[in-house]
């Protein structure tokens, strides 16, 4: 399948469009079914050393729910993180903030195009920076300029994007069967096409000597890419 990048209607809708607040539910069991959180977990499970302060940005964190799942799971092996969610519209409610602060965890919104945010971000150290289903929305050169803005901010970053096949594009028109709205089974297909196989990110990432890269099929449907500097690298 070629990869193809199409406009989703998510993007285009208000917040507040009962489509849209729908959409969302849709992706936290879309998620669930494609098992995002674990695979965030265990790769961060195998950078993480002991229970050190870390600092964590999710790239297109919407309402920021995926993030506290893991912090349920998490919070006593990682204490006191700082964690920026990142979106140019957040829909992240203060009830989930504060679920946040009750697990330990300091939570703040970022509100901000993430091209804006790269270039412009002073960051005292280096944070692991997080994506699911979000690097997928990007194509030509804006793609690679991403991933080389990414590289230049963050010790290590971990995303979960689709996989793009046909058993992928066969599972997302079927998402009607679990109750998804108009909107997210439209989108579901368009992301299916925009998404990653094979070592596409790897070969897209800059200077890799320098990192450590893993890419694989997160199965059922998913696409998992974990790049982490190397210690000699700085």
């Amino acid at each position: 399948m070629k990869r193809v990048v199409e406009s989703e209607l998510l993007d285009a809708l208000p917040s507040d469009d009962p489509r849209a607040v729908r959409s969302r539910n849709d992706l936290r069991r879309i998620n669930r079914l494609m098992g995002n959180q674990s695979v965030l977990g265990d790769a961060l499970d195998s950078i993480v050393c002991g229970a050190a302060p870390m600092h964590l940005i999710e790239l297109g964190a919407g309402d920021g729910t995926l993030l506290l799942r893991l912090a349920r799971r998490r919070a006593k092996r990682w204490p006191k993180v700082k964690l920026g969610l990142l979106d140019m519209q957040p829909v992240v409610r203060a009830e989930t903030l504060m679920a946040y602060q009750d697990q330990g965890w300091d939570a703040q919104i970022i509100a901000a195009d993430v091209f804006d945010w790269l270039a412009q971000s002073d960051l005292a150290d280096a944070p692991i920076i997080v994506a699911n289903l979000f690097v997928h929305h990007f194509d030509g050169t804006r793609l690679p300029t991403l991933l080389k803005e990414i590289a230049g901010r963050a010790r290590a970053f971990i995303c979960c994007e689709p996989r793009r096949s046909q058993f992928s594009l066969a599972g997302s028109r079927l998402l009607g069967l679990i109750g998804c709205n108009q909107v997210t089974r439209h989108d579901a297909v368009v992301s299916v096409r925009a998404g990653f196989k094979d070592k596409e990110l790897s070969a897209l990432w800059p200077d890799p000597d320098r990192w450590s890269l893993q890419e694989s099929l997160a199965a059922p449907f998913g696409h998992r890419f974990v790049a982490v500097r190397n210690a000699s690298s700085g």
